[in-house]
């Protein structure tokens, strides 16, 4: 099937059946296992590089919370524990974290009804200070499910330099510790991600969630470019089953889509596929993603070393 012709899911679930010398049915032998190699083979190249043609029109925002300062009047010795507050908070500050001044160790709320002074901790609070002034943060956020893949750097809004680097887990808390101590509130410096929340339904993606470190003290609007989750539904018409993908550059799902069903076909053709889906998506990395080489340039006449640039 020519380029041109691969407009819908429906087209490339066909492709990539003929490709891979099947007959092209979505109810026949290989029907329901191409579906799934075409879904995987299309999630894939979306998040495979920046592409621009798959970036969310606006930027996804992450509205950090404010500090609060609060009184506690005593903690139990329960497990888990149970703070009281010297006042009521009216919004529900379940999935925050809290410490008490004095020391750094930071606990989970993993409960708090909304308009009452009580909190519950996410274990036995083992720690020295039972009242006395406390903090309630929150450096973790939840993002929509319509985000398929986050591109870093963030930026906080209304700052040029305040860029926020994502780092994997382990690096991020090598750096910044595990948010189990109160590293304290300061310029946002590196997120990471997180465990989600929860799942949604509606096209079956994560609640994905970054964490923050420093935490902000303050609110904050943070913004970041994001690739937009999108599925097909094999209808073969409508903004359903159209891919965000360009329709000359379509091709590469087919072959990362027979490479799927050649390995399942147990059939040596596989590497041949993967290899054509390689070279095309070198291909559009080219064309699409500018290349960063870092060189400097001088002026005539002028010194670097020196520094007249």
């Amino acid at each position: 099937m020519a380029s041109e012709d691969m407009i819908t899911g429906l087209d490339l679930l066909h492709a990539t059946q003929l490709d891979a010398g099947e007959a092209a049915s979505i109810t026949g032998r290989y029907g329901t296992d191409t579906k799934r190699y075409v879904r995987k083979a299309y999630w894939r190249l979306l998040s495979w590089a920046r592409w621009p043609w798959a970036l969310s029109p606006t930027p996804g925002i992450i509205t950090t919370l404010a500090k609060q300062d609060v009184t506690v009047s005593s903690i139990s010795s329960a497990s888990p524990a149970i703070v009281t507050l010297s006042a009521t908070i009216a919004t529900s500050q379940a999935g925050r974290k809290f410490y008490v001044e004095g020391n750094q160790s930071v606990y989970r709320i993993a409960a708090h009804t909304a308009g009452t002074a009580a909190l519950t901790l996410d274990a036995k609070y083992v720690e020295t200070e039972t009242a006395g002034s406390a903090v309630i943060f929150q450096d973790e956020y939840q993002m929509g499910a319509n985000v398929l893949k986050i591109w870093d750097p963030l930026s906080v809004r209304g700052t040029r330099y305040d860029q926020i680097k994502i780092l994997d887990k382990p690096r991020f808390e090598d750096l910044y510790g595990r948010g189990s101590w109160s590293l304290g509130f300061g310029t946002l410096e590196a997120a990471c991600e997180v465990a989600p929340d929860a799942y949604e339904a509606a096209n079956t993606g994560i609640m994905r969630k970054l964490r923050f470190a420093p935490w902000s003290e303050d609110a904050l609007n943070i913004e970041f470019d994001y690739t937009t989750f999108h599925n097909l539904d094999f209808t073969g018409t409508g903004d359903g089953d159209t891919p965000r993908i360009p329709r000359e550059h379509r091709s590469v799902i087919v072959d990362l889509a027979v490479y799927e069903l050649f390995v399942a076909k147990d059939d040596n053709k596989a590497s041949q596929a993967i290899m054509k889906a390689t070279q095309q998506i070198m291909e559009m990395i080219e064309q699409y993603i500018p290349s960063q080489d870092g060189r400097l340039y001088v002026k005539p006449k002028h010194s670097a070393s020196l520094g007249c640039t």
